[in-house]
């Protein structure tokens, strides 16, 4: 199997636009408990306590499947857990941080998926909702609730003074 898709793959998973510019260069490491690889169909499986690094970039999952059937540069990655959680420190020193049930990549359409119980901060801002989608190439975010449910999205926006307040507070600590 050529794990040449997974580094191109995962290394799209980081927000290019504003991750760290090393990120995109950078060696990718999956570690797990357990690995199954299937040339053939063209599946990896990592169970049980799986991280996933790539310079800022940090995703811990209790699995992560990928499916490269489709063939090179087609692949999508899922990880799962309760939940799965992904933090990518940004180029001005920040960090976005975000959790779901479930975390996909698709290669194809360069799109970030948090699905289940959603969560993305950054700074002192959040959104909450059932399913949060990045899009990458557009740098847009779409966040719905789960209607059935009686769900909302909801997105909390600090003052432009709290953000400046809690950076001194930091700068006074270090």
């Amino acid at each position: 199997m050529n794990y040449r898709f997974l580094v191109i793959a995962l290394s799209c998973l980081t927000f290019a636009a504003t991750a760290q510019n090393s990120d995109v260069n950078a060696p990718i490491s999956i570690s797990a408990k357990s690995t199954f690889v299937d040339g053939v169909s063209k599946m990896s499986v990592y169970k049980e306590d799986v991280v996933i690094t790539q310079a800022g970039l940090k995703i811990n999952a209790q699995s992560l499947s990928i499916d490269a059937s489709a063939g090179e540069g087609q692949e999508v990655f899922i990880a799962t857990g309760k939940p799965a959680t992904f933090t990518q420190l940004l180029d001005d020193g920040t960090s976005v941080t975000a959790a779901a049930n479930e975390i996909s990549y698709n290669v194809v359409s360069r799109t970030v998926t948090f699905n289940g119980e959603a969560q993305l901060a950054q700074e002192t801002s959040v959104v909450k909702s059932e399913r949060i989608e990045f899009d990458l190439i557009n740098k847009q975010l779409i966040a719905t609730a789960d209607k059935s449910k009686g769900g909302r999205v909801t997105t909390v926006f600090q003052p432009e003074i709290l953000k400046q307040q809690i950076q001194e507070q930091e700068s006074e600590k270090n």
